[in-house]
């Protein structure tokens, strides 16, 4: 059968124009033979719900939507809706045409439930879809962990339709989809599945969220039949299932070149932020900082350079002014002169550098005003982790590369100049290295900036505490003064405007209760295993609930060590075991609940680039909802 995808561009919730484009699209593959048209998870409602008040309103105007695509589109499609599920996303696979309308994961709990397997454990999702179509059994993945259970469980299934629910994180190259092909995931998939894999991306940004594309079809055998370009739309229909014919023409997967893929992205997220907001223009101040450069060429790149306007605002630096002026001029871009203008003319003191930045963002914020167009910052991710200019008030309404380390700011910089030459000079600022709170003087600045960011990464990213940070970068100093800006800034970044989401972990993410007072240390493992050992000895005493809470046990008893010869410790009281029975019954309550749940996917605010799906993981991705267990 042929199978094809339409990689497209969309307004989320335009739900009559999407509709419209996907029923010419339709079109356009039954003419090229598709008996089954793909459309990715963004197109027509977008990667996360509506707010909840909303949501039953929104839905019935989806299903109006569902009806004309059912009577309209020349051949059967899936078009992935996206619902809401206890406040996290829900993705739903529709297979609409000749007048019917197939929810596939509502089919499959459905059957499920009928057979009794829906509270199985043991069992893959009880939403995953399989379902016959055109001769073969098709099944549909929307997540890692679901391609995985059809690998774990050894599901039948012809061939594997994944609906990419996932934004491009620079930092997981499965994101990537078919960008890195010759490396991922997806054809170790197709070969343990014996099954084709058809990955779906959705292209453009929404929201914040940036999609690349990358669409592709795999063989059983990991072979590419086809592909579409990454940060573009496209139609492709692809033949899916026996053999490729011998004549047929050789697919080569795209190189993964990780700065230009993310160039590329950014340069996309900021076109579709801007363009689906009715903007055409961007402001900015260029101040000699790699971020406002390349956010100065990824705003020509995205809009056209007639469409850019910058304030050169460096005062006291004759060096750094020039390199500026220089790249503008490069870029072709409009640009005025901060000295020129008359409330910041008179602020040319080093000491009052804040009040000329606040006078720098209010010409930037009337200019935006006067061009429609919208404000935008060179702020990184990591002055925005460390708090770097917390005090400045900021004109800015989106910053580009927020969620880009200051160290791979530099390296798109050094990429874009392969492309054309527009930047003077490629390496920090004086003054740009990151300050923590202690001289770097043993290490150039780009060195110092490196470790500065991998600290930071390392936390935030991958989950690593400040003990296993430490333990790999063996710098104890760095890490915890690194990691304390990162939280002793947490109250600034409130806030502070919106960044295009291109990692698996954002800030927002990564962000603690603010005002929380404890905050974590470097701690040798003979700590934990001591205080482990002697609330264990405690418990093995039978201590109850109501002692810890200073109940009525005397405090001398209550802070006894336990004595191997104490009969008294050996045998706790009914008292004691029943405390210990209820305090299981409300952790196994909590766990139900979704109190171990470390990460959520899709979160409301994340669009959709949370990870798995709720619960703890286990050596092989598989997710357990409820890890707590009275054993």
């Amino acid at each position: 059968m042929r199978i094809g995808i339409a990689q497209i561009d969309t307004r989320a919730g335009d739900l009559e124009a999407t509709a419209t484009r996907m029923v010419a699209l339709s079109g356009t593959a039954a003419e090229q033979g598709a008996d089954l048209l793909v459309f990715p998870m963004a197109a027509l409602t977008g990667p996360l719900p509506v707010r909840e008040s909303e949501q039953d309103d929104f839905l019935v105007d989806v299903m109006d939507a569902l009806v004309r695509l059912s009577e309209e589109v020349s051949c059967p499609c899936i078009v992935p809706v996206v619902g809401a599920l206890d406040g996290q996303p829900a993705p739903e696979a529709v297979l609409v045409g000749d007048e019917k309308i197939l929810p596939l994961k509502m089919q499959a709990y459905a059957q499920s439930e009928d057979a009794g397997l829906a509270d199985d454990e043991d069992a893959p999702a009880p939403d995953l879809p399989e379902f016959e179509f055109g001769g073969m059994r098709l099944g549909v993945a929307f997540t890692y962990e679901d391609l995985d259970d059809y690998d774990d469980f050894d599901i039948d299934v012809d061939a594997i339709i994944y609906i990419a629910g996932y934004g491009y994180a620079a930092d997981d190259v499965d994101s990537a989809l078919g960008g890195d092909l010759a490396e991922n995931r997806y054809v170790a998939d197709a070969r343990t599945t014996g099954a084709w894999i058809v990955g779906v991306g959705s292209v453009g940004g929404y929201g914040t969220s940036v999609y690349s594309g990358s669409s592709f079809a795999l063989s059983p055998e990991g072979e590419l039949v086809a592909s579409l370009p990454a940060c573009e739309e496209g139609l492709v229909v692809a033949e899916v299932g026996g053999s490729p014919a011998d004549g047929d023409e050789e697919v080569l997967p795209e190189v993964y070149n990780r700065p230009l893929y993310l160039w590329q992205t950014l340069v996309l997220g900021l076109r579709d932020y801007l363009h689906k907001l009715d903007q055409r223009s961007a402001v900015l101040a260029l101040d000699g900082s790699v971020g406002s450069m390349v956010v100065a060429a990824l705003a020509t790149d995205a809009l056209g350079p007639t469409n850019v306007h910058a304030i050169v605002d460096v005062p006291g630096d004759v060096s750094r002014e020039a390199c500026c002026q220089r790249l503008a001029r490069n870029l072709r871009i409009d640009v005025r002169d901060a000295g020129d203008m008359r409330a910041a003319a008179f602020v040319a003191k080093p000491e009052d550098a804040l009040l000329r930045r606040g006078i720098v963002d209010a010409y930037l914020a009337v200019w935006a005003a006067e061009v429609g167009g919208v404000v935008l910052s060179g702020a990184d991710k990591t002055a925005l982790a460390l708090g770097e200019k917390r005090r400045a008030l900021g004109a800015d309404a989106l910053k580009p590369v927020g969620d880009v380390y200051r160290s791979d700011v530099l390296e798109l910089m050094r990429m874009r100049n392969t492309i054309s030459p527009v930047f003077p000079s490629t390496r920090l600022a004086a003054g740009e290295a990151p300050e923590v709170g202690f001289d770097h003087a043993s290490l150039p600045d780009e060195a110092w900036c490196a470790e500065v960011d991998q600290v930071l990464s390392d936390h935030i990213e991958y989950g690593r505490s400040v003990t296993e940070v430490a333990a790999d970068l063996r710098d104890d100093r760095l890490v915890e003064a690194v990691l304390a800006r990162l939280d002793e800034s947490e109250p600034w970044r409130v806030g502070r405007g919106l960044y295009l989401m291109v990692s698996t972990v954002t800030l927002f993410d990564a962000r603690r209760p603010v005002g929380l007072a404890w905050h974590n240390r470097i701690r040798a493992d003979r700590d934990a295993a001591s205080t482990l050992d002697r609330v264990t000895r405690r418990v093995g005493a039978g201590i109850g609930l109501s002692d810890l809470r200073g109940g009525p046990t005397s405090r001398k008893n209550a802070h006894k060590e336990p004595d191997d010869g104490d009969a008294g410790a050996a045998a706790p009281s009914r008292g004691d075991a029943r405390q210990v029975k209820d305090a299981l019954s409300f952790l196994r309550d909590f766990s139900y609940g979704g109190g171990f749940r470390p990460k959520g996917f899709g979160d409301a605010q994340d669009g959709g680039q949370g990870g798995p799906a709720n619960g703890f993981e286990d050596s092989h991705g598989r997710t357990w909802p409820n890890p707590f267990s009275e054993n």
